[in-house]
C-alpha cells in the first residue's frame, strides 16, 4: 500500500499528540520534566525498512505491548534497547542498581511507562480519527525486533508502523522506539481515517 508523505507526516502529527499527552501523565505521576516526541516515523513491511531499523533485528530490547482490536486491530509496542531500559528505570526510581532488584524494578517500572505512553499514542489516534479501540492487558517481555516480529505474523502481511522516540530526562537523553503493527487491510482503514483528519483540519471555515 502507498502512503504518501502528506499522509505519513498527518501520522507523524498525531503520534506526537500522543506522546506529548504521556509525557504530561508521566511528569504528574513522576514529578520529574520529562520531554518526548517523534522525530522519525518509518512506514512498510520489516523487511523493506532502513538499514537503520534492519541492524536492531538482532539486539536485546526491552518491550512493553500493548495489543488493542477494533476498528483497525493489531499490536503497540514500547522499545528500549537494554542498556538504556536500565538508564531509564534507573533515571525515574533513583534507585541504586542493585542486580538482585533491578530486573524485578525495571519489568514494574517500564510496564507502567509503556502503559501510559503507548495508551497516550493509541487513545489520540483514536480520539481524533473517531474510531473505537479495545486495549488488551500490556505485558513486558525481552526479546529481539526478530523475535518480536515473527511472533505476530501470521496469514496476512504485516505492516509495521516505526516511530523513533525522543526521551529527555533530565541530564538523560534516551531514545526508544514505538512500533505499531498492523495487517494490510487495517492499516488501509486507519489511511482512510487519516484523510479524513486532512480534510477536516483543512477545509475552510464559514463564518455567519
Amino acid at each position: 500500500m502507498h502512503i504518501s508523505p502528506e499522509q505519513q507526516d498527518a501520522l507523524q502529527e498525531l503520534l506526537n499528540i500522543g506522546v506529548g499527552r504521556a509525557a504530561g501523565s508521566l511528569n504528574q505521576m513522576l514529578e520529574k520534566p520529562i520531554r518526548m516526541h517523534i522525530p522519525f516515523l518509518q512506514i512498510g513491511k520489516f523487511e523493506d525498512l532502513s538499514q537503520e531499523v534492519q541492524e536492531s533485528r538482532d539486539t536485546q530490547l526491552s518491550s512493553v505491548q500493548l495489543p488493542f482490536k477494533g476498528t483497525f486491530s493489531g499490536s503497540s509496542c514500547l522499545l528500549f534497547p537494554t542498556e538504556s531500559a536500565k538508564s531509564l528505570v534507573l533515571a525515574l526510581a533513583g534507585e541504586s542498581e542493585d542486580p538482585d532488584t533491578m530486573d524485578s524494578l525495571k519489568e514494574s517500572t517500564l510496564t507502567e511507562i509503556g502503559n501510559i505512553v503507548l495508551n497516550g499514542v493509541m487513545g489520540s489516534l483514536a480520539n481524533v480519527l473517531k474510531h473505537r479501540v479495545i486495549y488488551s492487558v500490556p505485558f513486558y517481555q525481552e526479546t529481539s525486533m526478530q523475535g518480536l516480529v515473527q511472533s505476530k505474523l501470521s496469514d496476512t502481511p504485516e505492516i509495521i508502523l516505526w516511530a523513533q522516540t525522543q526521551f529527555t530526562i533530565e541530564e538523560y537523553d534516551l531514545t526508544g522506539d514505538i512500533m505499531l503493527m498492523f495487517d494490510t487491510s487495517d492499516l488501509g482503514l486507519l489511511v482512510m481515517a487519516v484523510n479524513d483528519y486532512m480534510h477536516s483540519t483543512t477545509a475552510p471555515h464559514v463564518t455567519a
